[in-house]
């Protein structure tokens, strides 16, 4: 199933002029950082077409409405191996404003409209490239432009 999706979503990349940059997941449970062996066959998988590809895992105690820190756990893959970032050395395009707007779509529950690509499999009429949540994510992000 992974297999169809990773296709899908590079078919998908591929004709709207995007690259396929990496993987990420957020586990369910609060403690747990891990990166299980699918995410990380995923990962090599686009690492293996695409070079320099990012591995992502969300840290979920970092996620509160306060962001003190950031939630993210970076690991970029170079030659041939995973290495974890820094925190420090992780900047966003927009500063600030990411936290203002995760802030914004946490208090609204946004994160109950993503459909991921096994939603989509059980019921295809749900749409993996989640368009209206994505409208929603690009709507909050420029009120804090």
């Amino acid at each position: 199933m992974a297999e169809i999706a990773l296709t899908m979503v590079d078919q998908y990349a591929i004709s709207k002029g995007l690259v396929l940059a990496g993987y990420y997941l957020a586990n369910e449970n609060i403690n747990d950082l891990s990166t299980d062996k699918p995410a990380h066959k995923i990962a090599d998988k686009i690492a293996e077409n695409y070079g320099n590809t990012l591995l992502v895992v969300v840290d979920n105690k970092e996620i509160t409405l306060a962001m003190n820190s950031n939630p993210l756990r970076v690991s970029q893959f170079i030659d041939g191996k995973w290495k974890l970032k820094d925190i420090t050395d992780i900047l966003y395009d927009r500063g600030v404003t990411h936290t203002d707007v995760l802030y914004s779509l946490l208090k609204a529950e946004e994160y109950r409209n993503l459909i991921d690509f096994d939603n989509h499999l059980d019921d295809i009429s749900l749409n993996w490239q989640n368009q209206k949540l994505n409208k929603i994510i690009e709507e909050v992000m420029e009120k804090y432009k």
